[in-house]
């Protein structure tokens, strides 16, 4: 049984790369989900109504100082915003990477109670990650989701650090650029947590040079970490009590806004 699992999973994840090798040069079906902001920010907490980085003390007060005034004009302006349910009924659990410049909240056009979501370094799906596995299972036996979506971004620190580290043994290296988003540390300066925790995904993409770009390492690290969740089927239908569930690679680009299908994976019975 456990081999036959592991043939599927391995046929499984070749179509997938199939699929997303195809589409690496094509111009993949867009979404657009624009969403108008009228609410206050931390920023407008200060009398010069720019936000003050350099001191880190004032980070937490300037929160508090506008959170008051977002509670009001958010209930006045949508008074269904805040649930008065003590339940919740996501309809899509969102793995996603920890990246700052966009919420998934804002990217799906989602309500409150819409998406459960999970973040991470990269958005790595490890089946021996208890606490992804915790969420994942959370979401499908106690919540009833029954859509996942793996979800990467473009210009991934995470992504990049491991696409250089893939490289590694390799006679000519290839760095990225600043245009394509290399924020990650220098590599003596990567703590070693992060390392660690992208050391399976660099060992991954080295299989694929010398032909990898960085573009298309970003999508291969969707792909796997689609593949990984699904590899975990029988325990997907273990906790969804053999109810079908979709899990969906996606990627979005933060300087545009628009979200993209890579693949959509039917786990059945």
């Amino acid at each position: 049984m456990a081999r036959n699992s592991a043939m599927e999973t391995a046929f499984h994840y070749s179509q997938l790369q199939s699929h997303v090798m195809q589409r690496f040069n094509t111009n993949t079906e867009t979404i657009s989900l624009p969403r108008n902001h009228d609410l206050p920010t931390m920023c407008e907490g200060h009398a010069d109504s720019q936000c003050s980085s350099h001191d880190v003390r004032d980070v937490v007060p300037s929160i508090l100082r506008v959170n008051h005034q977002w509670a009001h004009v958010t209930k006045t302006k949508t008074p269904c915003y805040f649930p008065q349910s003590d339940k919740q009924s996501p309809k899509l659990l969102w793995i996603g990477c920890s990246d700052s410049r966009i919420l998934e909240g804002d990217i799906t056009v989602a309500r409150p109670g819409d998406v459960f979501v999970h973040r991470n370094i990269a958005n790595q799906f490890f089946t021996q990650d208890t606490n992804t596995l915790a969420v994942v299972g959370y979401a499908i036996a106690a919540l009833g989701v029954r859509n996942v979506a793996i979800v990467g971004h473009k210009k991934c620190g995470g992504v990049i650090f491991a696409y250089g580290e893939s490289q590694d043994g390799f006679p000519e290296r290839i760095f990225p650029t600043e245009e394509e988003g290399a924020e990650c540390f220098a590599s003596s300066d990567t703590p070693a947590p992060v390392r660690t925790w992208l050391k399976p995904l660099a060992n991954h993409l080295q299989q694929f040079w010398p032909k990898l770009t960085l573009e298309q390492a970003t999508k291969e690290n969707v792909l796997l970490q689609v593949n990984n969740l699904f590899g975990m089927k029988q325990t997907i239908l273990q906790w969804s009590s053999n109810q079908p569930v979709l899990v969906h690679g996606l990627l979005y680009d933060f300087t545009t806004g628009i979200l993209e299908t890579l693949t959509t994976v039917d786990i059945k019975p």
